[in-house]
């Protein structure tokens, strides 16, 4: 015998009296003990029906030492499978009596040869100390060989299925089996136990059943165990232990229980008299005191090794389950008050345990309101020798250790380390920026860069200098974190640094901030939910430019209140958040970026004065804001947001500058602009007057009705120029104040009749290009001018209908389709014009140069093919050239405008002055078009004058010639 010298001293292993042989069975549950003075004892014991196992896990060595099987015979020794074994065994044990407290102690051989029987009573005798042999005494003799090591084959998939004498058999199939059994009101305590034992081993694995009838909730298993009362059993496996006991035979115990411990299996416990430690390294205990079951007759326990069915059992609150779970019940005669003290030990499960700062609270479950509750129960104190946690409870039911995440708070005027303690924000600055120099690895640095951001965030003390970060570094320390899957989130600041697939199709897209509330990372699987709701800053990177992407780092700062004054420049001023974005790539193959940003203006850095805003970035070499590579910020009035997006990763925000004051005065473009359509107003007026003069004064020169078509795009172009100069003069007029967004009544009239007939211009232009191009390319059978009033017709009502349709849309404010610009016009808001102007001029524009092309190189290869030239064709031929100027001119003019709302200021004057004068164009194209169509018809007139002189010449030849035909006539009659 040997001691290890670590275990249990003291305490006593329960279920076989001092000084007597047991037989126990626990199929039948029957305990048959007789006296003996030996030491020697025959013992049988089987764990589940259908097998046979060793005793108990926990065996006694000399001088009262509590020892597991498996230190006590080492794994090279004995091979089981949940405390099983694959045929009927037995192992030799023998017992010696400790004087001193009066406890039998169960002891094992260091070598046993283990030899199945074909009889359930073996004879057990010992050899010597180091080597035992086994005799079967049925009537076939077996050969029994001493050896060190026995194997044991294993048949069956232990992840899906449990051995069942010979066979096989699907965990699912034990599972339902074992749930029936239980149900079944007429079950004995020996069946129930058996079904509980089975049914925890059946859902040990990940792949047990998942039908929530064949789950038992903790309710139902409280009553079983209640129900295993008046007897004395054990049931032992990997899985749980079931323990069933009459307090009667303790009389001199002080506490009494069950232990159990991960991958060995369970054993009662009695601790006697005078000792006052439990001193075992066991994933799980309970122990009643004596003293508190004065009027209890049983008790049984049960104790659940992995409880994945207890995990999600509590919805109302934050506490989670850590350790296996403990059932204990005590059964009484008579009704009774009195409470039952019970000692619960607890180790932390590893695939339980909690990340950050738990708080560990010993608690049971509360059936009636379905939670933890830690009422009747001690605060656990943590056992650091052992590794576990205890505590005390005044009532028996299910208990298990919980955790929620622990409320580490400090005042205003401290920060949070770490570790969970509070220190002085100067403290804390200086802590962190130690850290920073010091070290080199991501987490540390992820803690220590949200303990500086806490630090010097709306601080009322003056900021150490020394110890201040710029913004190169915060820049470089964010862009550095690699290797490492992190996330720190608290009410200043939060901070990720993570690999962007996550798998599960789960892709690592940003990270969002709400003040007052903390930070959210942003996935592929909330990117919807996030973008639509209300958040303080943000940053979404494009799915494309993650591409190769090792690890996405993002920082965004709250209250950036260290990055107010960092520009050179004195205008400058940080509005929102401060969001920095910095990723690692594996490829180093360059990939096309964008991240999209989301800011808000926070109250504290709110702008006094008018201002407009800007989409920047830190330009470290040159200490200023800069918004090269970002899109002009739009503001979504709904979310009261800006939204842009950028094409590089660095430090971002929203950034003001005071607002260049609007004036009464137009500016070199807007008069530009009215004095541009003036003069193709007059133009098209001096056109129409010179029309009529000519009408009167010669009516066979004056324009026909088939001359008037190309004009007609030409008369829609100049009644819009007419109403866009009242809409801006009515604008310019009414205006009450330059903060005023909403459009007037007069303004949104005139805006819309302007909208009609840009749609309608755009429409005539189309209509009257594609009847050209019938005319030119397709040549049979000729257009007739029936179907160009058809075609103008129907453009008329598509016009109609697209601007009943935005005029629809603006009749609801939400929809933010219309607003006010001071003093200029009141027209479409950024975010829809692309919708209502943009498209459609693009549609019309390509639509016009497909046209145009073709219809080019048509004249084009007629011109080179003419064997002389026909002066007709020839002014049709400028005319349609003139016409498809005109269009092309329009069509870039008012594609250029939506540009103008994201385009940075320098750009956006250039292609305004495009749009003014593409626009002013149309005078021109006036001119020249009645010049042509003029030409034309006086061509006409021309041609029909040279065709009446050669008619009426040729009339008078003929009335010559036929005189002298009728002259000789009559000559000849005579003569005849």
């Amino acid at each position: 015998m040997h001691d290890t010298g670590n275990q249990l001293t003291g305490e006593c292993l329960l279920g076989i009296p001092f000084n007597s042989t047991a037989h126990l069975d626990l199929t039948t549950d029957s305990i048959v003990s007789q006296q003996k003075s030996a030491t020697t004892i025959e013992t049988t014991i089987d764990n589940e029906p259908g097998y046979r196992t060793s005793v108990n896990s926990y065996t006694r060595l000399n001088k009262g030492v509590l020892q597991p099987i498996s230190y006590a015979l080492g794994d090279s020794t004995i091979s089981t499978r949940s405390q099983r074994l694959e045929s009927s065994s037995m192992i030799n044990v023998s017992t010696t009596t400790d004087s001193n407290t009066g406890c039998y102690t169960v002891c094992f051989s260091t070598t046993t040869a283990i030899v199945p029987t074909a009889s359930t009573t073996t004879a057990i005798v010992p050899t010597a100390s180091t080597t035992m042999a086994i005799v079967p005494t049925a009537s076939t003799t077996t050969a029994i060989v001493p050896t060190a090591t026995t194997t044991f084959t294993d048949s069956c998939n232990d992840s899906i299925e449990i051995l069942q004498g010979d066979t096989c058999i699907s965990k699912n199939i034990l599972q339902m089996s074992a749930v029936n059994a239980l149900r079944n009101a007429t079950a004995n305590t020996n069946a129930t136990a058996d079904a509980l034992s089975l049914y925890f081993n059946s859902i040990a694995s990940p792949s047990a059943l998942s039908d929530s009838q064949y789950v038992l909730s903790p309710d139902d298993i409280d009553s079983y165990v209640d129900r295993l009362k008046n007897v004395n059993l054990m049931r032992n496996t990997k899985a749980s232990f079931i323990l069933a006991q009459d307090i009667s035979q303790f009389a001199n115990i002080q506490r009494v229980g069950a232990t159990f411990t991960r991958g060995i299996g369970g054993a009662g416990v009695g601790i006697p008299n005078g000792i006052d430690t439990f001193s075992s390294i066991a994933t799980a205990a309970a122990l009643l005191e004596s003293k508190s079951l004065s009027d209890v007759k049983s008790f049984s326990m049960l104790i659940i090794d992995s409880p994945n069915t207890y995990r999600n059992i509590d919805n109302s609150t934050k506490r989670n389950l850590v350790s296996s779970v403990i059932v204990a019940a005590v059964q009484r005669d008579i009704a009774s008050s009195n409470a039952v003290n019970i000692s619960l030990y607890f180790q932390v499960l590893p695939e339980y345990k909690p990340s950050g700062f738990p708080e560990y609270f010993c608690s049971f479950y509360d059936t009636t309101y379905q939670k933890w509750n830690d009422f009747g129960c001690t605060h656990p104190t943590h056992n650091e020798s052992l590794d576990r946690y205890e505590c005390n409870c005044n009532h028996t039911t299910t208990f298990a250790l919980v955790w929620s995440p622990k409320l580490c708070q400090c005042n205003t005027s401290e920060v949070l380390l770490p570790n969970c303690t509070c220190i002085t924000k100067p403290e804390g600055q200086e802590w962190a920026v130690e850290v920073l120099k010091n070290t080199t690895n991501s987490t540390v640095i992820a803690d220590a860069l949200s303990v500086y951001i806490s630090a010097v965030a709306k601080t009322n003390e003056t900021v150490n200098q020394n110890n201040l970060l710029t913004v190169d570094q915060i820049d470089y320390y964010v862009n550095n974190m690699t290797n490492v899957n992190v996330s720190k989130n608290n009410i200043d600041s939060i901070l990720l640094a993570k690999q962007p697939d996550q798998g599960n199709n789960e892709m690592i897209l940003g990270a969002s901030f709400l003040t007052g509330s903390g930070g959210e990372i942003i996935s592929t699987l909330n990117v919807s939910n996030v973008t639509h709701s209300y958040l303080s800053a943000a940053a979404i990177v494009s799915d494309k430019s993650l591409i190769g992407a090792t690890s996405l780092n993002i920082l965004i700062i709250d209250k950036p209140t260290t990055y107010e004054n960092v520009s050179t420049s004195t205008e400058q001023r940080v509005a929102s958040s401060v969001i920095v974005v910095g990723i690692q790539r594996g490829d180093p193959t360059a990939v096309r970026f964008a991240v999209s940003l989301y800011f808000q203006v926070l109250p504290d850095f709110e702008p006094k004065v008018p201002a407009d805003y800007f989409c920047s970035f830190y330009d470290t070499s040159n200490h200023i804001w800069n918004d090269s590579g970002c899109t002009k910020p739009i503001f979504k009035n709904s979310l009261n947001r800006y939204e842009c997006s950028c094409n590089h990763t660095t430090t971002f925000a929203l950034i003001w500058l005071p607002k260049v004051p609007l004036t009464r005065y137009l500016n070199s473009q807007d008069i530009a602009s009215l004095v541009f359509q003036s003069i193709s107003i007059c133009c098209f007026i001096a056109v129409i007057i010179h029309a009529i003069v000519i009408r009167f004064r010669d009516p066979i020169m004056s324009l026909q009705t088939n001359d008037l078509p190309p004009l007609m795009s030409c008369a829609v172009t100049m009644i819009l120029f007419i109403f866009f100069i009242a809409l801006a003069m009515t604008t310019y007029t009414k205006t009450s104040s330059e903060d005023q967004t909403s459009c007037f009544l007069s303004s949104i009239v005139l805006m819309f009749f302007v909208y009609f007939f840009i749609i309608f211009m755009f429409c005539i232009k189309t209509s009257v290009a594609y009847f050209n191009y019938l005319r030119f390319v397709c040549l049979f059978p000729q257009p007739s001018y029936r179907r160009l009033f058809v075609m103008i017709l129907i453009s008329f009502f598509i016009s109609i209908i697209w601007v009943s349709v935005a005029a629809g849309l603006n009749s609801n404010p939400s929809y933010n389709i219309t607003q006010l610009y001071p003093y200029k016009f009141c027209w479409f808001t950024r975010g829809v014009i692309y919708y209502f102007l943009t498209i459609p001029a693009g549609v019309f524009l390509l639509i016009n140069t497909i046209v145009f092309i073709r219809v080019a190189l048509c004249i084009i290869n007629h011109a080179r093919q003419a064997t002389s030239p026909h002066q007709l064709y020839k002014r049709m031929k400028q005319c349609v050239i003139i016409l498809l100027l005109s269009s092309a001119t329009q069509g870039i003019g008012w594609l250029f405008g939506p540009f103008l709302t994201f385009i940075n200021s320098e750009v956006g004057n250039i292609l305004g002055w495009f749009f003014v004068i593409f626009n002013g164009l149309e005078g021109l194209w006036v001119i020249l078009l009645y010049i042509v169509i003029r030409s034309l018809r006086m061509d006409k007139q021309r041609y029909r004058k040279f065709a009446e002189q050669i008619t009426t010449s040729t009339e008078q030849v003929s009335h010559k010639y036929g005189k002298y035909f009728e002259g000789d006539k009559e000559y000849e009659d005579i003569v005849t």
